[in-house]
């Protein structure tokens, strides 16, 4: 995965074009602006895994937070202290994986912060542990995914959507598809609602909120028009935030 989004990270930031004006969970879901899932974080410790560009990092550390943003991928992070840099911001940033926080100490973060990344974790029971033990008691872990249902519409026979349900729901294999203008494959894991809940009960957190928010209109419109022959596909939820609590 390291290799892919190296590959990738210049196509992607220059598609996305991801603001660091606020928090964001992903490209189609509404921002924190309007979601309020985070209240005051002056003054907290926010570990941001999956930072990519550093576009929520900065948009942290604004807010007064002290953060660090974790990534596999060098060329996501030089992207990251670039902009940083630019925008004259502090933030730490470091490579690594999210399956291994050993270099953090247990009950160190008040938030744990991932967009669109723990999809593409394979050991995602690590993963969680070790949000679980370097969060503080009642700190938060917030991430966001791509919403499972999505998947049941994902044709990975002719690598698109498709306008009807191809796929189960209840299929884990994994999705693998080209990341649109590369030629680079990426994989994601594939859990129902169901055991995404269960993975973090395993772990001890105690779900607080689970928000699948309408995507926004502008982009619907962009992407999927009612006089298109993918308006159908305007009816399901893109995106689903679960925040979670250390218990």
């Amino acid at each position: 995965m390291r290799h892919q989004w190296n590959q990738i990270s210049a196509t992607y930031q220059a598609r996305h074009q991801i603001t660091t004006q606020d928090i964001h969970y992903g490209p189609w879901s509404p921002s924190e602006r309007e979601l309020h899932l985070l209240g005051n974080i002056q003054g907290q410790r926010v570990l941001e895994l999956g930072c990519g560009g550093g576009q929520c990092c900065i948009s942290f550390a604004r807010k007064g937070a002290y953060v660090v943003g974790l990534d596999v991928s060098d060329a996501q992070l030089t992207f990251a202290r670039a902009l940083a840099a630019r925008e004259k911001v502090t933030v730490e940033f470091i490579q690594g994986s999210a399956e291994c926080l050993t270099q953090w100490p247990e009950g160190s973060w008040d938030l744990v912060f991932s967009i669109y990344t723990f999809q593409y974790i394979e050991q995602i029971e690590h993963c969680l542990a070790e949000c679980y033990r370097v969060l503080r008691p009642g700190g938060q872990l917030i991430f966001s995914l791509d919403h499972p249902l999505r998947a049941c519409f994902f044709d990975a026979e002719d690598d698109e959507l498709a306008l009807y349900p191809v796929r189960s729901y209840f299929d884990n294999a994994p999705l693998s598809w080209i990341f649109p203008e590369t030629q680079v494959m990426l994989q994601a894991r594939h859990y129902t609602i169901a055991q995404w809940l269960d993975l973090l009960q395993a772990q001890g957190f105690r779900l607080q909120r689970l928000v699948e928010p309408p995507p926004p209109a502008a982009l619907l419109d962009e992407f999927w028009p009612l006089d298109s022959a993918y308006a159908s596909l305007r009816h399901i939820p893109q995106t689903i935030i679960f925040v979670a609590i250390k218990t």
